[in-house]
């Protein structure tokens, strides 16, 4: 009898699920981080691209709600050649927004830049410019993780 009711005491305790850990983290916002090197000579010239073109159409695409954000970084010190001088911070609610370039979110930033410069031509000639101005050393989408209290 003693072996039947430690038999049901263990089935039991077995079909008691234990309790799931909070999360460590919380995934926040979804971030494409680009990190260029800005030409010798050229940055009061590219930042004044920056101001002319590239913020008109991010600050459209924030007031749609395409972006949540977007920052801009500089570094003053310098590890080598191939290091960054300029880092654009695109924000986005989560990695949907990030990563699907679906038809219609597509055709909302195609109308926004090209009513900004006017026309494709005037478009594509104004991103070709960027070649002489600066390089794209790298881009990486990251997200945010929010650290939980420990409970």
């Amino acid at each position: 009898m003693t072996m039947l009711l430690c038999l049901c005491a263990i089935g039991a305790q077995a079909q008691t699920p234990a309790p799931t850990p909070d999360p460590a983290t919380t995934p926040g916002q979804v971030w494409r981080v680009t990190y260029y090197k800005v030409k010798p000579g050229k940055t009061m010239e590219y930042v004044k691209f920056l101001r002319e073109h590239t913020k008109p159409i991010l600050d459209e695409q924030k007031r749609q709600g395409l972006i949540v954000d977007y920052k801009y970084f500089s570094q003053p010190t310098n590890n080598g050649p191939e290091d960054w001088d300029v880092a654009q911070l695109i924000i986005f609610r989560n990695y949907a927004e990030a990563l699907d370039f679906n038809a219609e979110r597509s055709s909302k930033l195609n109308e926004i830049s090209l009513k900004h410069y006017g026309t494709a031509e005037a478009r594509t000639k104004a991103n070709d410019s960027l070649r002489d101005l600066r390089d794209v050393l790298s881009s990486r989408i990251v997200q945010e993780q929010i650290l939980n209290p420990i409970k």
